[in-house]
């Protein structure tokens, strides 16, 4: 459980934190000629929905996010532990 739980807090994190370029990209593909880049979409956004126009998104990506990355830690260490792959540190020791 350990293992799921650190892959769903990773990644959740990683997609809250990413979210707000997510969203800027989003905006750029979306309608090019709009925005003259990313400061300029950046900036356009912020004056648009203030600062929560940033996390637009930010719940649907999150909730497919955690379970996602927890079951894949989760599956990737089991697998190893299957295979016998051993962690770095003792490998380094068995030199």
């Amino acid at each position: 459980y350990r293992n799921m739980a650190a892959g769903a807090i990773a990644g959740g994190v990683g997609s809250l934190l990413s979210n707000p370029m997510d969203v800027i990209k989003t905006r750029i593909q979306t309608d090019p000629h709009l925005h003259a880049g990313i400061g300029a979409c950046a900036r356009a956004l912020l004056e648009e929905g203030g600062a929560g126009a940033f996390l637009r998104g930010a719940a649907p990506r999150l909730l497919h996010k955690v379970p996602a990355n927890g079951l894949f830690f989760a599956v990737y260490e089991g697998f190893r532990r299957a295979l016998g792959v051993a962690d770095k540190d003792t490998f380094a020791k068995t030199k």
